[in-house]
């Protein structure tokens, strides 16, 4: 049983506070979430973190990050400056808790069906599929991106992936407020490489249109696409 329970969002949610500052834009259904991803709602949430990643995995095969999540460190551990976005089993619209059995619904789904891998296999369609757990850094919110995916199937336990993660952060926090326009992604890749990290990088897309097959995907199996926004209890 974990003592502290991790609060979550959708980012669904966030874009609509975003449309709301800007006085666009509604709550509503994936039609309605279509025009709640516009390059100037994605940029409003850019005033809040510079970089944007996505923390993909298998709720059964990959425990060690699920681990991670459930155990509250991931939103101490980004800092405020970097929005990590990762799928959740159940919807939410308003912040919900996870509970021991979150992640559990999608356990059984096999990995073609996973909301993490497809958009993982969507991200990387014109090459193979980088294999899961793993994190992606996004060069910009808004308009189109290209990503690297840095792998995490190499670390077998929650303290594992909480020491890496921490530092592979700080670095994506630091560079991500440093580099120079059009440059983040190089230099990460640069720092990534000197610490003998393996990366892949894709292919450059609209990340709306990735972010809409992405909750296309979850909402297939009546999940969303969450952030950690804070801790209670």
């Amino acid at each position: 049983m974990y003592v502290r329970h991790v609060l979550v969002m959708s980012f669904q949610a966030m874009l609509e506070e975003a449309a709301a500052r800007g006085k666009k834009g509604h709550a509503g259904n994936i039609q309605r979430l279509e025009s709640l991803l516009t390059a100037e709602n994605m940029s409003q949430l850019s005033d809040y973190a510079r970089v944007l990643c996505f923390l993909a995995f298998h709720p059964r095969g990959d425990a060690p990050v699920v681990d991670y999540i459930k155990a509250g460190a991931l939103a101490d551990d980004s800092g405020p400056d970097v929005l990590v976005l990762f799928t959740l089993d159940d919807p939410a619209p308003v912040p919900v808790s996870l509970e021991d059995e979150s992640f559990g619904r999608w356990a059984d789904l096999g990995l073609s069906a996973n909301p993490s891998h497809r958009m993982i296999r969507a991200l990387f369609d014109d090459r193979p599929t980088p294999v899961l757990p793993g994190l992606v850094v996004f060069e910009n919110f808004a308009g189109d991106s290209d990503a690297l995916y840095l792998p995490l199937g190499h670390l077998d336990t929650e303290h594992e992936v909480r020491t890496h993660l921490r530092e592979v952060f700080s670095g994506v926090a630091h560079l991500g407020s440093g580099s120079k326009p059009g440059k983040f992604l190089d230099d990460l890749g640069m720092h990534w490489s000197r610490q003998e990290l393996t990366y892949e990088r894709s292919g450059r897309r609209p990340v709306r249109e990735w972010l809409l097959g992405g909750f296309r995907a979850a909402r297939d199996h009546y999940g969303d696409i969450v952030a950690t926004i804070g801790l209670f209890g």
